[in-house]
Parts: structure tokens; C-alpha cells; sequence
């Protein structure tokens, strides 16, 4: 299978140097899966986008960025979207990329009041994506780094995990997207690292909350499988 990867942001040098660059750590994660995939990546901010019909999937990136931004190279994120909605390739969006698909797509992106999401965030789960193995998991705790929500879902949009926090946490359109707000690719130590980062803008109490929650097991094998099983099934309905 083919992977592109539309990255939208570099990490910072220092941490880059000891974690990697996002595609890396996405890279990771699903060749533990499958170490049968191959992958190529596509740096949006210089406006590199990947044709829909060469690839088995696609996978939009975190991003420092805001999706609701009029810069050039997110006005075009936004324009392959919505091509790549009418044509139902499988998309996976993380994050920023779970913004932008909301935005394309006639959703709602904001700053949240709610003020930055850090840590292990744990939302209820309403449901598995329909693509996937039924769990009787019941809730879902993924690594979070975030001020911006989707606070509007696209009309098409089935509501999959959720929280007082983060109302539209995780959502999926058919049987051909699936978008998240946290980080399932991160290493631990990676978000630790950005939590430390911020601790000048943080509360006492928003910065001690952060850094314990980082002890709750994390649910990033599961979402990785869905990802994984979304572009399984887009890969054999393009076969057909």
C-alpha cells in the first residue's frame, strides 16, 4: 500500500534531533502495523500536494499553524480536501488535519475558551469508525496539544469520541474519512517536552494537571489500526 503523508508543520530543531520530524513518528506507528507499507511525503507549506489517484491513502498532519488561516498553502489544503471528498479517497486527519477536513467540508474551526488541551486528554467513546472491529472500550485516552477545536461538524459527519473539553473530538465521514484531534503518533516523551515548553502560559494547576495525566495508558495502537483498516477498505474498493 501507498501512503502519502501531507505534512503541514517541522518540529522544533532541538526536539527534531531527538524525536524525529511528524512524518517520522506517523511513519512509526503504522509500519509497526504493517511493515509492508510505503510511504511518501508532501510538504504543504511549500504547496506540495499528492494526486488522489496515485496513492491508497492519505494522512493530514498536526500543524502550529491555524486551520482557519487564509495563507496560500491552506486555501489549497482546503481546495484538495474537497476534491479529495468528492472522489472518497481515504483520509486520515490528525489534529490540525482534523480542523481542516471540518473546514473544507463546511464545519466550524475556533479558538476554544476552553484554553490549550495538553496531556493525555480521555473522551468517551460513542462508537468504534463503522470501517472497524466492534470494542467494548468505552472511552479513549490519546496525547492532546492543542487551543483550536472543530466546534461545528460538517452536516455529513458522524460524531465518534467526545468530552466536555472537546465536545467533536473524533469523527468520521462515510466509509472513507476519519479525522482526530489528538496526537496518536507522539512519543510520550515528546509531549512531556512540549508541555514543559509552555509552561510559562500555563497555570500552576494547568501545568500539574498535564504532566500526571501523562501516566494514563494510551489508546494510540487502536487508533492506528482504524487508520490502518480505513485505507485497507479504500484500497480494495479501488480495486474493484
Amino acid at each position: 500500500m501507498q501512503i502519502a503523508i501531507l505534512n503541514c508543520d517541522r518540529v522544533d530543531k532541538q526536539l527534531a534531533e531527538i524525536h524525529g520530524e511528524y512524518p517520522d513518528m506517523f511513519i512509526k506507528h503504522l509500519s509497526e502495523q504493517d511493515s509492508q507499507l510505503q510511504f511518501e511525503v508532501f510538504n504543504v507549506l511549500n504547496s506540495e500536494l499528492p494526486k488522489l489517484n496515485q496513492f491508497d491513502g492519505f494522512l493530514i498532519t498536526g500543524s502550529r499553524h491555524n486551520a482557519y488561516d487564509q495563507q496560500p498553502w491552506i486555501l489549497q489544503l482546503v481546495a484538495w480536501v474537497q476534491q479529495c471528498e468528492q472522489l472518497q479517497r481515504p483520509l486520515a486527519g490528525i489534529c490540525f488535519g482534523h480542523q481542516i477536513i471540518a473546514r473544507a467540508l463546511e464545519g466550524k474551526v475556533e479558538k476554544s475558551s476552553a484554553g490549550w488541551g495538553l496531556g493525555v486528554a480521555k473522551n468517551t467513546l460513542i462508537q468504534a469508525p463503522t470501517w472497524a472491529e466492534p470494542t467494548e472500550q468505552d472511552s479513549l485516552s490519546i496525547l492532546v496539544s492543542h487551543q483550536d477545536q472543530v466546534s461545528a461538524l460538517p452536516a455529513q459527519a458522524q460524531l465518534l469520541a467526545s468530552s466536555d473539553f472537546c465536545p467533536n473530538f473524533m469523527f468520521q465521514i462515510g466509509q472513507h474519512t476519519f479525522a482526530i484531534q489528538g496526537h496518536p503518533e507522539f512519543p510520550l516523551a515528546y509531549a512531556e517536552a512540549l508541555i514543559d515548553k509552555r509552561q510559562m502560559i500555563l497555570s500552576p494547576t494547568q501545568f500539574v494537571l498535564a504532566k500526571t495525566s501523562l501516566v494514563r495508558p494510551l489508546d494510540a495502537k487502536l487508533v492506528f489500526s482504524w487508520i490502518l483498516q480505513l485505507y485497507r477498505l479504500g484500497q480494495a474498493k479501488h480495486q474493484v
